[in-house]
């Protein structure tokens, strides 16, 4: 199966991270959820549905910024290619 096909049928995930134990992400995560219990605990249920709110929208922006970044990856990947494949014929030419 060629590298799109695996992509197209679901077989690639390039948004997937693994999180390696004790890794910088892994103690941000941990931070980023004690921080959001301690600060939950505090809240009234009002403010607790204010602060889920603000959660959706950020993990939607945050969404949305990931699939740019990659969109735009793949498409400097692409004119990399081409520029690759361009010089790849001139030197034949020679």
């Amino acid at each position: 199966m060629t590298t799109i096909e695996d992509l197209y049928y679901g077989n690639i995930h390039p948004c997937d991270r693994d999180v390696v134990r004790g890794s910088p992400m892994d103690r941000l995560l941990k931070l980023l959820c004690k921080n959001e219990e301690t600060l939950t605990a505090s809240l009234t249920e009002q403010q607790k549905e204010t602060f889920l709110k603000f959660k959706n929208c950020q993990d939607e922006l945050t969404s949305l910024t990931e699939r740019e970044a990659f969109r735009d990856g793949f498409i400097l990947a692409a004119r990399l290619m081409m520029e690759v494949t361009a010089d790849l014929e001139s030197v034949e030419d020679a």
